[in-house]
């Protein structure tokens, strides 16, 4: 009786543990798409739990977000006239890199680039990619590079963005009989 009591005991310890592990395995599959490197994290906590992307009519965001909400790292890319799409991107004319972790600011942002290698404007859609930037600190140069992948919000409407369908269709204005007629 007493060593019957003690396997299911060790039997619901493996499982308990089984499954502590299979939970652990799933979180750390969440982030195993993205991930941040360079020598700015040995001088700025670039922790991060999930990473999200968010098109606003003025730009996307990718950023690395914390489980309290804090956004150690946010890459910027401003829509501008040339849009947003897959490809290389030039983050020192068209955006740029910000954050904060705990009461620290991340350094001036410098110059880098954005690789879209997966995007389209549509809410859920897949965005994919990578980056690379430079900060100034004193007289010294850091880096930080990036790699993302996650799924898209839409956060407000963007003119010239069709979230439905993309591309948007061209507007075709309809004439009236009448108007036919004149001509």
């Amino acid at each position: 009786m007493w060593s019957m009591m003690m396997i299911r005991v060790k039997a619901a310890r493996v499982s308990s543990l089984l499954v502590a592990f299979a939970l652990l395995s799933g979180l750390a599959g969440a982030c195993e798409d993205s991930s941040l490197s360079g020598s700015l994290t040995d001088y700025y906590n670039t922790d991060f739990d999930r990473v999200r992307a968010r098109l606003y009519s003025s730009e996307l965001t990718i950023e690395y977000v914390r489980e309290t909400g804090e956004v150690p790292v946010r890459v910027s890319l401003r829509r501008g006239d040339a849009g947003i799409g897959t490809g290389s991107h030039d983050l020192t004319t068209r955006g740029g890199v910000t954050g904060r972790s705990g009461d620290m600011d991340i350094p001036p942002f410098i110059s880098g680039q954005l690789q879209l290698d997966d995007f389209s404007a549509k809410p859920g859609a897949a965005v994919k990619g990578e980056f690379t930037a430079k900060f100034q600190t004193g007289k010294d140069e850091l880096s930080l590079s990036g790699s993302f992948s996650t799924k898209l919000e839409v956060v407000e409407r963007v003119e010239g963005y069709e979230v439905d369908g993309y591309p948007p269709e061209p507007e075709v204005e309809e004439l009236e009989d009448e108007e036919l007629e004149q001509d």
